[in-house]
């Protein structure tokens, strides 16, 4: 797994050398992260900024983002039946954060979308349904066109289906705008 975020991060930098920084409507994300039953994630996301503000009239405002993301699981629970899978995800995310442009910008950020798995089962954990939803919330810094944070998230398929055991997430993020 150390390989894989090697050759991502690699992979960033060379989309960091080649990019135009003055658009800036666009981030990659690097996000890994820990869960329940000693399961390990790491995502690779791309977000796309919606160009709208809201409460503009302080020095804070809200502004909102599509993220969409791959992601990678792996439990160290060992089963008979699945110890990884794959995830495809799209999420809207509402950010609170100053208005400045320059310097170090702390934000907020919320959101709640779909993930599709590849599989039911991770560790001892039974999902049920491929189809699961996602709600973060987390907080973080702006520098620049860099972003470091960290996010809480909780994935479950909304009792769609029994069991719904659902797993819960710590991770880490590094974006990076162009």
């Amino acid at each position: 797994m150390l390989d894989i975020a090697r050759n991502v991060f690699a992979g960033l930098g060379l989309c960091a050398a080649l990019a135009a920084p003055a658009c800036a409507q666009y981030r990659t994300e690097l996000s890994t992260g820990w869960g329940n039953d000693n399961t390990r994630l790491l995502r690779l996301g791309v977000a796309r900024d919606w160009q709208q503000t809201w409460f503009t009239d302080g020095n804070w405002q809200l502004s909102g983002h599509w993220l969409a993301e791959i992601g990678y699981w792996n439990s160290d629970e060992r089963n008979h039946q699945n110890d990884n899978l794959w995830e495809v995800a799209l999420t809207p995310v509402l950010r609170l954060a100053p208005k400045a442009t320059t310097g170090l910008r702390p934000y907020l950020e919320a959101g709640v979308g779909g993930h599709l798995l590849s599989e039911t089962r991770i560790g001892e954990r039974k999902l049920s349904t491929a189809w699961q939803f996602g709600s973060h919330i987390g907080t973080g810094v702006n520098c620049g066109q860099f972003a470091i944070g960290y996010r809480f998230q909780h994935l479950s398929n909304a009792s769609i289906k029994r069991p719904n055991d659902g797993i819960d997430f710590h991770m880490l993020t590094a974006s990076m705008a162009f």
